[in-house]
């Protein structure tokens, strides 16, 4: 819970149990298009964000994955170097802090990557919730067009083009099984 001074007072945020049982009325449910204004402000707020080419993670894949105890050691050795800001341009606490930050901002990336693997779940969800509907629709008009009547003439054609459609995704699913080596 976040509250704020009343208006006219210096804006002061005070930052309290967030998970307090006090709470009785359930969080509102969020609509994408806000998450992903929401998404587009933090992506302006976190430092240093950005987006690298293949090529350019390549590049920094070797010194951005060092084992964390040479990362360790090279540390205690920066301390000891005199020479440690001159060589780099920081000096020991400096790199120091920097290690710190970046095992932060891991704990975000970790944070993250669970809530995209909630929000790809729950969209699979809803997905085959509506592909079994769809799907329902489709068997049980094909099997009022098998019995004709009169009524269900209509149909006809949203079953034809379900039908085509459905069928083509399979003819492209059984060739890409055919092409993969066994």
């Amino acid at each position: 819970m976040v509250t704020a001074e009343p208006a006219g007072m210096p804006a002061t945020l005070v930052v309290t149990d967030i998970l307090a049982p006090v709470q009785t009325a359930p969080p509102s449910l969020a609509e994408p298009e806000v998450l992903v204004a929401g998404l587009r402000y933090l992506q302006q707020r976190i430092p240093e964000f950005t987006q690298l080419s293949v090529q350019e993670k390549r590049s920094h894949a070797r010194a951005a994955n060092l084992d964390p105890e040479f990362i360790e050691n090279g540390l205690h050795a920066a301390g000891v170097f005199r020479d440690t800001k001159l060589l780099v341009g920081r000096n020991s606490e400096e790199l120091r802090e920097e290690d710190e930050e970046i095992r932060r901002w891991d704990a975000v990336i970790l944070e993250m990557r669970a809530l995209i693997d909630g929000i790809e779940a729950a969209n699979l969800k809803r997905k085959h919730r509506l592909g079994s509907a769809i799907l329902t629709i489709y068997r049980v008009i094909g099997i009022y067009l098998r019995h004709p009547r009169s009524e269900d003439a209509y149909l006809r054609p949203y079953y034809e083009n379900m039908r085509r459609a459905y069928l083509k995704t399979q003819r492209f699913r059984g060739r890409k099984k055919k092409e993969e080596p066994e």
